[in-house]
């Protein structure tokens, strides 16, 4: 049976001198993997450059139960990343949301509400001439949504710091590995509003970042480390 879908791509690797193996989040069927035999070849209809972290696909495949690797029959690209292959800032980011997706999705059955999510924060990087300070951020909290672990937002004079364990906000910062400093956690305070903000510190922004990677590492047993955080931070925050 052939199956035509839109899909996100995840991970890539080569294969053997000339192939590829990737892994597209799709919205038929989740994530599913297919073999891109010839993808380095010059005359390749499905050219390794299609494949990208986070491309944008249209996908059609013919879907053989019990395949491991399936076959692709057509693929297009369906977002322009015209002017994000050339923006540090947007590359790194792309590769952020690329390397948590991957570790989150890698056998995802399908899920419409979070491919369409994914789909549209993919497309919104491309649309801004300069990405915010707090896209990532705001990102990560929009995706906790979907995920089922938003913060509560508690978060009050008598509730100072946030708890990672706990999601919500607290009297005392009890521990310095899952407690969340005040500053930090008066800015998560106002993310979670939705609201236009005051944009604080560099040092108040990655801190803030990196105890919500911890935050998701936390409610999500498959994340484990994300190499990418860094390489964000020092981009986005120069």
């Amino acid at each position: 049976m052939n199956i035509t879908t839109s899909g996100i791509v995840i991970h890539s690797t080569k294969y053997a001198d000339t192939s590829l193996i990737v892994k597209i989040f799709t919205e038929a069927q989740g994530t599913q993997s297919f073999i891109i035999k010839g993808a380095f070849g010059k005359k390749s209809r499905m050219r390794a450059s299609l494949f990208t972290p986070m491309a944008l696909v249209n996908i059609t495949y013919n879907d053989h139960a019990g395949d491991r690797l399936k076959f692709l029959k057509e693929v297009s690209r369906t977002d322009s990343a015209a002017n994000i292959t050339f923006d540090p800032v947007k590359s790194a980011l792309l590769l952020f949301y690329n390397e948590l997706i991957y570790k989150i999705l890698y056998d995802a059955g399908p899920d419409t509400v979070l491919f369409h999510f994914l789909e549209s924060e993919v497309m919104k990087i491309g649309y801004f001439d300069q990405c915010p300070a707090d896209l990532p951020l705001r990102f990560l909290i929009r995706l906790s949504i979907i995920l089922g672990f938003l913060p509560e937002n508690n978060y009050s004079i008598e509730n100072p710091y946030f708890s990672l364990a706990d999601c919500r906000f607290q009297p005392h910062c009890f521990d310095e590995r899952n407690d969340v400093p005040a500053a930090e956690s008066q800015y998560l305070s106002l993310l979670l509003k939705d609201d236009e903000c005051p944009i604080p510190s560099r040092q108040t922004r990655n801190n803030l970042l990196h105890y919500m990677i911890e935050y998701f590492k936390l409610h999500n047993e498959q994340l484990k480390e994300l190499e990418s955080v860094d390489i964000l931070s020092i981009v986005l925050h120069s």
